[in-house]
């Protein structure tokens, strides 16, 4: 009897909890170094989070200056199991373009991730 009152009580709890969301911090500010391996890389321009644009010198190299981006939640289901991750360090805020067009969109995770070159110019190859 006792332990199904505790059991039942636990999931009463869980149900009345839903969901949880918890404000993230901010990111640091940060100057970012970008290798663009493409045939034109004169054409390529790095847009920052829709506003500072970045021209790319005719080697393919550019250094772009990262702003504090706006904090994201992340969402708890019942408080305690992440389902959402809303940490601007995975936003998509670094724009490639050609010719005007988006051709990568980059999150300062997914620049983390790429191989870096001996001057620390993070390599992005572009077809």
């Amino acid at each position: 009897m006792h332990r199904a009152l505790v059991i039942s009580s636990v999931l009463a709890l869980l149900f009345v909890t839903g969901c949880v969301q918890v404000l993230r911090p901010y990111n640091t500010p940060s100057q970012q170094k970008l290798d663009i391996q493409t045939s034109s890389p004169a054409n390529c321009v790095v847009r920052v989070a829709g506003a500072q644009t970045f021209p790319v010198a005719a080697d393919g190299r550019v250094t772009f200056d990262v702003p504090r981006l706006p904090r994201g939640c992340d969402t708890y289901l019942f408080g305690v199991v992440k389902i959402g991750d809303g940490s601007p360090e995975n936003v998509r805020v670094i724009h490639v373009l050609r010719d005007g067009k988006v051709v990568c969109k980059l999150s300062l995770t997914q620049l983390g991730r790429l191989p870096v070159d001996a001057e620390g110019y993070h390599i992005l190859v572009l077809k």
